[in-house]
């Protein structure tokens, strides 16, 4: 084979996995957004079509041997390329064991089983998604044993987002969240409680619609790659490659800072995914192995920012602007409280810092349970519930606002939910690094995010797509070392100022 053309060959290929897959997500997003139900069967059919063509280019005999010969070059690759052959041999690897027929079948799965968990949450009755749900884990089991009969099939989940993680590395980080949250809590609420009413009011749509897109370009947002919508569920998604990028939220006309901070995730999302270089577009490198760095990130725009008392300083006039009667007897400082309100409840979308930790570690116990066959699918509506009372000291009094409220285990995603926490402790990292050369307080009152953004892309954004977590976070940002000490210290002293503990 010659080396040139094999190398215009697998630009070729990526140009063409990169397409379809742009075509799925953008399938996906008007599921998820604008189409009726009757489409989903549209839809399942046409992603047969296009997974058939999909499993050919991945994982066919003319990619198999080109992908060989370029493995015996790599030294003469570029930078990009290896990675991108790297993420094409990982993918080809945790798969090639799965036929065209038994792959195709495998997306239609989750397809129906999507449609099953709308429509379980529309009717509240989880038994309408187990069946569809039991398939799923099943079926990753089955992936699992044929990539690696002797791994355990929960590490095959774990590695799939966080490369190199297993069920020890995150045993470990989820002790410190054990140990030290839930009595960090417990102490909380034991605390005279923040006063939030000053966030109740009338929003109108319109106007917080206004004040997304305001948050947006505050964040620095490239306008012309990222676009807003509305969404139940709602999600950010790159669509085939970074040029590409949708932020859904949903308004609610009692409260403006679910949507706020729903767009703040977004924003922190699409600022990392538009802020690789433009070479990565349309290769198998654009995006990031790591699932990890990418929470870090969203939290540190969701959080670290935007629940800080300069942020709330600095949006304190587009508030009163926007929302003069709901706002006008309000501080900067009583909404900084407000936002910062600790609130044991069962939903973990919009929770706060402290509970979302939480919300986290039950969902990793539970899944981790189901793939090792350590609890049923029958039982775990029951454990769901006893882990809350354990941990928040909630009651879960229905399947909407207990163990249906997520969809990522209906899109196989599991293993996901961990990284969240791994995001957490990622962005106390960021933030004790970046505080050594930037000052963030500083940035953030006058509204120069922009500083902000400069680090980030430096040593985060730009290494992303080429390298692994641990690389990135010890090269680049400088801490090889990755636990969850430095969030629980930055949870401590942030909340003993706001509670007084």
């Amino acid at each position: 084979m010659d080396l040139e053309k094999s190398r215009q060959d697998f630009a070729k290929l990526q140009r063409k996995i990169t397409t379809y897959n742009y075509a799925m997500d953008l399938m996906y997003f008007d599921g998820e957004t604008a189409a009726p139900a009757s489409a989903a069967s549209n839809r399942i059919a046409t992603l047969e079509i296009l997974n058939d063509e999909l499993y050919s280019l991945k994982l066919g005999d003319e990619t198999a041997e080109l992908m060989a010969f370029l493995l015996e070059n790599e030294d003469q690759l570029s930078l990009v390329e290896r990675r991108s052959l790297e993420v094409l041999k990982r993918e080809f690897d945790r798969t090639k064991s799965i036929t065209k027929e038994g792959f195709i079948k495998y997306q239609s799965l989750l397809s129906a089983t999507r449609d099953a968990w709308h429509l379980a949450n529309e009717e509240n009755d989880y038994e309408i998604l187990r069946p569809h749900l039991e398939k799923v884990f099943d079926s990753v089991r089955d992936l699992a044993s044929a990539y690696n009969p002797d791994m355990k099939p929960y590490d095959y989940c774990l590695d799939r987002y966080e490369p190199g993680s297993n069920e020890n590395f995150y045993d470990g980080v989820f002790e410190g969240v054990r140990r030290d949250v839930v009595p960090l809590l417990r102490e909380i609420m034991e605390k005279p409680q923040v006063d939030d009413s000053c966030l109740k009011g009338d929003y109108s749509v319109e106007k917080q619609e206004t004040l997304a897109r305001y948050i947006m370009e505050l964040m620095g947002v490239d306008m012309t790659k990222v676009a807003l919508s509305t969404s139940e569920h709602p999600f950010t998604r790159r669509m085939g490659s970074h040029f590409d990028e949708r932020i859904t939220t949903r308004y609610s006309r009692s409260d403006f800072t679910f949507s706020l901070y729903t767009i703040l995730f977004g924003c922190g999302f699409a600022l990392t995914e538009t802020g690789q270089d433009d070479e990565l577009a349309y290769t198998l490198a654009d995006g990031s192995a790591s699932i990890g760095i990418m929470e870090g990130q969203t939290r540190f725009y969701e959080h670290i920012i935007g629940r800080s008392l300069p942020f709330m300083e600095h949006i304190y006039p587009k508030l009163k602007s926007l929302f003069p009667t709901s706002i006008k007897d309000s501080s900067p400082e009583d909404l900084y409280l407000a936002v910062n309100k600790v609130s044991a409840g069962p939903i973990r979308i919009g929770s706060d810092e402290v509970t979302n930790n939480l919300h986290i570690l039950v969902r990793y116990e539970l899944e981790k349970a189901l793939m090792n066959r350590d609890l049923s699918f029958a039982d775990l509506p029951d454990a769901w519930a006893e882990k809350y009372r354990d941990y928040l000291g909630v009651e879960v009094k229905d399947h909407a606002k207990g163990v249906l409220q997520d969809v990522l285990w209906a899109d196989a995603a599991i293993g996901y939910f961990p990284t969240a926490v791994l995001g957490n402790a990622y962005s106390a990292l960021m933030l004790a690094k970046m505080i050594e050369d930037v000052d963030i307080e500083g940035c953030i009152r006058e509204g120069n995010i922009g500083c902000i953004n400069d680090w980030n892309r430096e040593h985060v954004w730009k290494h992303i797509g080429l390298h692994d977590a641990y690389t990135v976070m010890g090269k680049f940002v400088g801490s090889p070392f990755i636990d969850s000490e430095a969030y629980i210290k930055y949870l401590r002293a942030k909340f003993t100022g706001i509670y007084n503990l």
